[in-house]
């Protein structure tokens, strides 16, 4: 890796985030010379990375073109594994979405099936002309993860996932590069990147679905913490007296108290008991099993229960995220996963918490809203993490001297890394092996 590669690097970057898009604001931006400039941008035209519109408008002198990246040079999966879903998404390297698919799935499943039914799915999307063009994969699960291995860690839900080399089997079934993240990184990734002219560069967002996981930008980059595991709010314990059990194994998480998995359990027992009809009806036309939904259209119809539920949920994550806010002192939360679905019934409990329990000066411009984007922000951020971290400087100049990542590395067949590696993160020499099969890429 050189200074060009560095350059390179930033001026793709600026481009792509919208941060400067002409000669002379890249060189205002960046403080480097106009001849570097002028030479980097030359450089990713050549490459067929950046391509010039239309003029800019005019400051006095000659007009600017407008810089964008090259439409179609490439696309990238993004993939996003939930609790009771699977989001399979291909992007440009814009970030546009170009075709995306959501399929019911239970991540308890396992990782081979859920392997196969991505694959099955990504085949779906990824048309023939297209297949050739796809230059990475971005995933997020919903557990914690070790970042620079590619693998999930004791992840609560995820029952045969400790220790699988998912990364490398990625890698080794598309045969391009691949990177593994938590879910809600990934979310808050998507978030911000479509809104950070509003939302400013400090932003939480807070996931509220099955369970409950958090993510931070700090200062415009992702926060994940020493080794991958900032932002696990969920199992953050509010209730040490607590009876209720968390998937976790410990006792009186917030999950365990306001996850939607807790709320489905107290509606349960709700229906069960009498006291709430509109529960009970949905009870016996569901085959005994209530869901998330059910509650959510409860909330809807102004069920007494449902709403109760709701709101005491979002007055314990609101709790929560009131030490955070003092702590971190985000411009921007949002809440996404299927509770912010509620709306006001979710969300104003939540402002409320914050609001008397925080700081005055962290909350007098906070902004806390639903991330409003279709339940799309989890691929997006997928996809954006993959293309960030193809335009790293090391990455950038492995692969770019080849075209394109596909042709820079030949990955090992699948068969070859279909071994489980159940690694314990305590044993050095585990991790040291581990380390060697599958090095970790800059994060």
């Amino acid at each position: 890796m050189n200074d060009h590669t560095q350059t390179l690097s930033l001026v793709l970057s600026m481009i792509r985030r919208g941060v400067a898009v002409t000669r002379p604001d890249l060189t205002r931006s960046t403080g480097l010379g106009r001849t570097v400039i002028t030479q980097r941008v030359d450089q990713a035209i050549s490459a067929g990375l950046v391509t010039e519109g239309e003029a800019a408008p005019s400051t006095g002198g000659r007009p600017s073109r407008i810089l964008r990246i090259t439409p179609g040079r490439g696309v990238v999966l993004g993939v996003v594994f939930g609790a009771t879903h699977l989001h399979v998404a291909v992007t440009d390297l814009d970030g546009t979405v170009l075709a995306q698919r959501r399929v019911a799935w239970d991540i308890g499943a396992g990782p081979e099936a859920s392997l196969a039914t991505l694959h099955t799915v990504s085949a779906q999307l990824l048309a023939p002309e297209s297949d050739h063009r796809l230059w990475a994969v971005g995933v997020g699960i919903p557990g914690p993860v070790d970042f620079a291995r590619g693998i999930a860690v004791q992840p609560p839900i995820m029952p045969g996932w400790h220790g699988f080399p998912l990364r490398a089997r990625l890698e080794s079934h598309y045969q391009v590069p691949a990177w593994v993240d938590n879910d809600a990184n990934v979310m808050a990734l998507g978030a911000w990147n479509q809104t950070r002219t509003l939302a400013g560069d400090n932003v939480l967002l807070v996931k509220a679905s099955t369970g409950i996981g958090m993510g931070l930008i700090s200062r415009g980059r992702l926060h994940r913490g020493a080794r991958g595991a900032a932002g696990d709010l969920g199992h953050t314990v509010i209730a040490v007296d607590s009876r209720h059990q968390c998937r976790c194994g410990k006792f009186g998480c917030l999950e365990a108290l306001a996850g939607g998995w807790a709320l489905v359990r107290d509606a349960q027992a709700a229906a069960l008991a009498g006291d709430s009809p509109f529960l009970a009806e949905r009870l016996q036309g569901a085959a005994s099993v209530l869901s998330v939904t059910d509650v959510l259209d409860g909330c809807e119809a102004e069920d007494s229960t449902c709403l109760e539920l709701v709101t005491t949920a979002a007055e314990l994550v609101g709790a929560q995220l009131a030490m955070l806010v003092s702590v971190f002192n985000p411009s921007t939360v949002y809440l996404a996963g299927w509770l912010a679905q509620a709306g006001a019934v979710f969300r104003d409990p939540i402002s409320q918490a914050v609001a008397r329990r925080s700081l005055p000066l962290a909350t007098d411009e906070l902004v806390i809203a639903e991330a409003d984007l279709g339940r799309a922000e989890g691929i997006l951020g997928a996809a954006v993490l993959a293309v960030d971290e193809l335009l790293q400087p090391q990455m950038l100049g492995q692969w770019l001297p080849h075209g394109n990542p596909r042709k820079a590395h030949a990955y090992p067949t699948e068969s070859a890394e279909s071994v489980h590696l159940d690694t314990s993160l305590s044993d050095p020499v585990a991790r040291r092996v581990d380390a060697d099969r599958f090095p970790a890429r800059p994060t």
